[in-house]
């Protein structure tokens, strides 16, 4: 019987540019990535550079039938884990998915309704990234412990679940004939998972469970969710299956997954177009960046304002358009609305939706004057004369950070006078706070100036050298929630005051381009990652504001 080991390095081609090669111990070529041991003794390893000048004598079916497929299950899932973890780009992707496939151990799937001991099913899977993912699907046994629960990349990466959040589906205790309904709770998981490879294959996901006693399952997942606005909407509802923010929920899977994906928008942040309407001031005093979301005809509410005030018609006024979806509706109408008006205006048209902080963000950097002036497209002045005070009250403040202005609603009462923190009686988590809401506008102590935690993101006024320095709005929040107190915080903390100047009064018609539907999950995550990162901070405003 002839020796199966190979008495020099054999391999087959995955690609032109790399190869898989079965080598005697000890003989693999400088720089080749070891992917694990090769059946009948010696080593496999992966080679991509110099790949040209090495043997390739096998197809990889063949490769596989000689020196993969003889080994034990375990090993021949090392193998394919370890291609899998060297994939850094979609080239390698499909010959690692044709090896997982060929040395996979085939486990049972769970049929729905066969009264089963045990069940697993794989809901979903978002793709956040080329190596982040997020998890979805239920596994249940009722007869012994599980003691794996494994995710399969479709290139054949193995990722341990066991640290998956675990949640209630009521649902399954009658199908189960479970009577103990703590055990039901845990059937549920999700899980942020970030591979040391990258996957560029839609389809494939697989997910294993083995119980205690050896008994297994398998489920395939659908087609990973690639679409970044569906996957946060999804991974954004996930809090609100607990009463309270979860902590190990919130830290350890939904903020890693929103990170990447607010990333994920920040490297495609880029304009498509701007457009100049009118001729441009030649030096203006403050930069007016406006972000618009979907809601085009607040422009024409804006510039009809606008047009009545000389001096703020001579600003540089930027609308960015975060919904470009939108852009042929806000070209049609800004090519209207300025010969009508003659209010000089430029429309920016983002690539893609960025979300608020980012949207301000890019409009910042288009701005001309060394005084910005950040207001939502759902902002409307009283009366004229209001911008010119606003520049001199915060040119006449030493250590200045935000200026904000009275807010009303449209029965005159008070929308923002000021913002600071409260804290519900058995909440965890900080939330923003109006001075005076509700209150008339002629309230007297809303008519003081005064010093305050924290101004609305609707309309507040900041150097730009000031903005620039400190980052501008952090795209780790999402639709537009917190940005603002964040901002002024890092303010605060940079020894600055922030103020509310009342004489300047403009009404606020508040999120008319988002629903409260839709505002609800982002505002839930960003007031739990705003008091995560300035808690501390805010217990000592409080607390000093009560002394």
């Amino acid at each position: 019987m002839s020796d199966p080991r190979p008495a020099g390095p054999v391999g087959a081609l995955l690609t032109r540019e790399a190869l898989v090669l079965a080598c005697p111990s000890g003989a693999a070529p400088r720089d080749a990535r070891p992917l694990g041991e090769a059946a009948g003794g010696g080593e496999l390893v992966l080679v991509r550079e110099g790949a040209d000048r090495l043997p390739a004598e096998m197809t990889l079916q063949a490769f596989v039938r000689r020196h993969v497929a003889p080994l034990p299950a375990p090993a021949r899932n090392r193998v394919s884990d370890a291609l899998a973890r060297a994939v850094d780009g979609p080239v390698l992707a499909r010959p690692a998915r044709a090896l997982r496939e060929a040395v996979r151990e085939r486990l049972p799937r769970y049929a729905r309704g066969s009264g089963a001991p045990r069940g697993l099913v794989a809901d979903s899977v978002l793709a956040l990234d080329e190596s982040s993912f997020y998890l979805e699907g239920w596994a249940l046994d009722r007869e012994a412990e599980i003691v794996r629960l494994e995710a399969v990349s479709p290139e054949g990466e193995r990722v341990d679940l066991s640290s998956s959040f675990r949640f209630a589906l009521p649902h399954l205790g009658p199908h189960f004939g479970i009577a103990d309904r703590d055990e039901e709770v845990r059937a549920g998981f999700l899980c942020f998972v970030e591979l040391a490879g990258s996957s560029h294959q839609g389809r494939g996901w697989v997910v294993e469970m083995e119980n205690a006693e050896g008994g297994c399952l398998e489920a395939w997942a659908p087609e990973a969710l690639g679409d970044p606005a569906a996957a946060r909407e999804r991974v954004l509802a996930d809090p609100a299956r607990e009463r309270l923010p979860d902590e190990e929920l919130m830290d350890r899977h939904v903020r890693p997954a929103m990170q990447r994906l607010q990333r994920r928008a920040e490297k495609s942040l880029g304009m498509r177009s701007v457009t100049q309407f009118g001729e441009p001031p030649e030096a203006p005093d403050v930069s007016v960046v406006i972000p618009l979301y979907s809601r085009i005809d607040l422009v024409e509410e804006q510039v009809a304002q606008f047009v009545l005030d000389p001096y703020l018609s001579r600003q540089d006024i930027v609308y960015v358009l975060d919904s470009p979806q939108d852009e042929d509706e806000l070209l049609d109408a800004a090519g209207r609305l300025h010969p009508l008006y003659r209010v000089p205006f430029r429309v920016a048209i983002l690539r893609r939706n960025a979300g608020f902080a980012n949207a301000n963000n890019a409009g910042v950097g288009l701005a001309r004057a060394p005084l910005l002036l950040l207001m939502n497209s759902d902002v409307l002045p009283d009366r004229p004369g209001w911008l010119e005070q606003m520049i001199a009250f915060y040119e006449s403040q030493e250590d200045i950070g935000a200026l904000g202005p009275k807010l009303l609603y449209e029965d005159d009462s008070i929308q923002h006078a000021g913002i600071h923190f409260h804290r519900s009686a058995g909440q965890t988590v900080w939330q923003d706070a109006h001075y005076f809401k509700g209150l008339h506008r002629d309230f007297p102590d809303a008519n003081v100036p005064r010093p305050v935690p924290v101004v609305s993101g609707a309309c507040m006024m900041v150097s730009r050298e000031l903005y620039d320095s400190l980052g501008g709005l952090q795209g780790a929040y999402v639709q537009g929630d917190y940005e603002d107190a964040d901002l002024c915080l890092r303010m605060m903390e940079a020894g600055l005051r922030n103020w509310y100047f009342p004489q300047a009064e403009l009404y606020h018609l508040e999120a008319l381009s988002y629903s409260s539907s839709l505002r609800m999950p982002a505002n839930r995550y960003n007031a739990w990652l705003h008091t995560r990162t300035w808690g501390e901070k805010i217990e000592q405003l409080e607390a000093a504001a009560k002394a």
